[in-house]
């Protein structure tokens, strides 16, 4: 089981309370595509810990993912808990597959991102409630 979030930071970084907030609008421009495959969606996001986390990159056609600028930040203040995640998958130009991810109970918002060798960022957004 891998904790990638602490009940503490839980409440530091405030995860619950930017659950409902709006992402942040970013210009449209060609970038990477991040698809999140599980937890797959329910209408209300509910999932039970610990669980599974599968992300797929795909790149545009004029240049390749960089997985060495793969990010996940955590919360509303974005704490990098990237290390969290790479010390057990590996990040490939693909994506990654994560098993028995675990964050306490409670409303959580992850921020994914990865860039292409063109260095144009993909970003999006795992908003998720755990029971």
């Amino acid at each position: 089981m891998v904790w990638l979030v602490t009940s503490e930071e839980a409440q530091s970084f405030e995860g619950a309370p930017a659950f409902n907030e709006e992402p942040a609008l970013r210009p449209r421009s060609v970038v990477p595509v991040i698809d999140i495959l599980k937890p797959e969606p329910t209408a209300d996001m509910k999932v039970k810990a610990p669980f599974a986390i599968a992300v797929q990159f795909k790149a545009q056609s004029d240049a390749d993912i960089d997985p060495a600028t793969f990010k996940v930040m955590y919360g509303a203040l974005k704490l990098d808990i990237t290390n969290r995640i790479a010390k057990y998958v590996k990040i490939s130009k693909e994506g990654f597959t994560l098993e028995n991810a675990q964050i306490p109970p409670g409303k959580h918002r992850l921020t994914l991102q990865i860039q292409d060798v063109k260095q144009r960022v993909a970003e999006r957004e795992l908003r998720l409630e755990v029971e």
